[in-house]
């Protein structure tokens, strides 16, 4: 080892005295700064990556939404043409009292004569 007056206790292992540093201490110090270095680079790219990901899964989460909106206001839009398709035509049916109601979206009720009369 170094020189070192009899106080010095270099030969512990975390302890070292300015006088008496020893290189493989020095070297253990710099792989071990030198392994966190690279440990934290690894740590935050993977954050990184993460982040990323999620991202990359919002945005195809946001235009799947969009397309599901524009779906429903295309199936609304012609929810609305059918019901007044009907309506224009309940006028001029041939059954008897055919008749639409609203509530249940689209379903002709015939009462019980018009139905046997066909």
């Amino acid at each position: 080892m170094s020189d070192c007056d009899s106080s010095c206790h270099a030969h512990q292992k975390d302890h070292l005295c300015e006088g008496c540093e020893g290189s493989d201490d020095g070297d253990r110090r710099l792989k071990r700064r030198e392994k966190n270095r690279v440990a934290a680079q690894k740590s935050r790219k993977r954050q990184t990556q993460r982040a990323d990901l999620l991202h990359e899964a919002c945005e195809l989460l946001e235009q799947r939404n969009r397309k599901l909106k524009r779906e429903v206001d295309s199936l609304s839009e012609e929810q609305q043409r059918l019901t007044e398709a009907l309506r224009a035509h309940e006028p001029f049916c041939p059954i008897m009292h055919c008749s639409f109601t609203s509530s249940t979206s689209s379903s002709l009720q015939p009462n019980s004569m018009a139905a046997r009369s066909v």
